[in-house]
């Protein structure tokens, strides 16, 4: 069963964040630093950027995919915290990164029900055993990580076929979450840092063997508006402050 977060765990906060950017650190006339980051990150991210001294922050929330196109069509970034290698690699090829991209975590995939749910299971197949016809599950869009890595891994397992006409596309893994948590899908498949924060019943974790790794990665941005903060930026990441906030949240270290 995950945790319970402070009043509601903060969903609407973090939907609302997707709509458009917070900022924190420094005050007025200092040094200012943009940072585009995965929506499973929204937590740690703003705890790090509350702690961050000596510029202030501006943040934009959302999936990796919507971000990294938001970027590509040029949108003012510094810095890219991305959920995927492939998006990293999506900015790479357009050269619009600078230095080498840090790993900064990984994650693990799972699948979550309302709580208080029936349905046990201990792995995808055994899941899909017990669904009736009509059940449907909740899964990150195309082309957004945790959407990318579920498909891949029931791929892999040979089940997407039989999967496919009950996945239900979110706008990002936060999205799956709300879905489950509020009840409006019996299912979905998130990340188990993102399964900590709600209210909801934990039914199993992926094989990692049946996906890519699930790897975050950072960046600075080429031509971003301030290169010296972006730095950084990228070296706090690396600090033990954030792997100890990073380890608290059920990231694991690289």
């Amino acid at each position: 069963m995950g945790g319970r977060a402070p009043g509601i765990f903060a969903v609407l906060v973090t939907l609302a964040a997707l709509q458009g950017s917070g900022s924190a650190g420094g005050g007025r006339g200092a040094p200012s630093v943009r940072v585009f980051a995965a929506a499973s990150l929204t937590e740690v991210i703003e705890e790090l950027v509350q702690r961050f001294e000596g510029a202030r922050v501006d943040t934009s929330i959302g999936g990796s995919g919507e971000l990294a196109r938001q970027i590509r069509d040029g949108a003012p970034a510094d810095v890219f915290v991305s959920a995927s290698p492939e998006w990293i690699e999506y900015l790479e090829e357009a050269h619009l990164l600078a230095g080498e991209p840090l790993l900064l975590a990984r994650n693990r995939l799972v699948c979550i029900a309302p709580s208080g749910s029936p349905l046990e299971a201990r792995d995808p197949k055994a899941l899909l055993a017990q669904l009736g016809d009509d059940a449907r599950v909740a899964i990150a869009d195309e082309g957004v990580p945790a959407g990318e890595y579920a498909r891949s891994a029931l791929r892999n397992l040979g089940l997407l076929e039989a999967f496919g006409p009950r996945l239900v596309g979110q706008r990002d893994v936060r999205a799956v979450l709300h879905a489950v948590e509020q009840g409006e899908l019996p299912l979905g498949f998130v990340y188990a840092t993102d399964a900590r924060l709600a209210d909801v019943k934990l039914l199993f974790g992926f094989d990692p063997a049946t996906h890519p790794p699930i790897e975050y990665r950072a960046a600075a941005v080429r031509n971003g508006s301030n290169a010296a903060e972006a730095s950084r930026f990228l070296d706090y990441l690396q600090g033990e402050a954030a792997r100890a906030l990073l380890a608290d949240a059920g990231f694991v270290a690289p």
